[in-house]
């Protein structure tokens, strides 16, 4: 099995990347059903991600792969596009993420003076990208929402999928 991963993975990502930084390939079974998570990490900090369930692991895997490259091939022009229209290089923003425990998911009662719980912070970089960059990478990643600098006003934006299945754009003012 690691080999026929090793090898269909590999033969997907030379077909159009040079550089490849990691992969994790996920095997777990769900009670009569195999389930294969895929998790790519390429050049330019590009993550792809994708699932599959299927009732034997090479299926769930195919299935998976499947996908990943689906993916690759519709957004493959757009990153080559891209790359050639920016040939500067990518700026980041440094920027810290906290995630604050619900209150409502907590049994015990809390007082309304204190301050939410904070049960993880790390730091992230807010790349600078054109909004058909930044959907390119949130259905890439599989993402609700990304967090990008607008190239073109420079101001910070955010996409998200709304409960209706459509993409909302916030994009301030000033």
């Amino acid at each position: 099995m690691t080999n026929y991963v090793n090898q269909t993975l590999g033969k997907t990502l030379k077909k159009y990347f040079q550089n490849s930084i990691d992969s994790n390939v996920l095997f777990s079974k769900d009670t009569f059903n195999f389930k294969c998570e895929i998790s790519i990490f390429l050049e330019n900090s590009i993550f792809i991600k994708s699932h599959a369930l299927s009732n034997d692991a090479y299926g769930a895997f195919n299935i998976a792969c499947e996908r990943i490259k689906k993916r690759i091939r519709r957004f493959h022009r757009k990153l080559i596009d891209h790359r050639a229209k920016s040939k500067k290089t990518e700026k980041f923003l440094e920027a810290s993420q906290y995630i604050i425990e619900n209150p409502e998911k907590n049994e015990k009662k809390i007082d309304s003076n204190d301050d939410p719980v904070i049960i993880a912070e790390s730091e992230e970089l807010i790349k600078t990208l054109s909004v058909s960059e930044a959907l390119m990478l949130m259905s890439l990643n599989e993402q609700n929402a990304i967090f990008f600098k607008n190239l073109k006003t420079r101001r910070l934006n955010i996409l998200y999928k709304r409960i209706d299945g459509n993409v909302g754009w916030l994009d301030p003012k000033k």
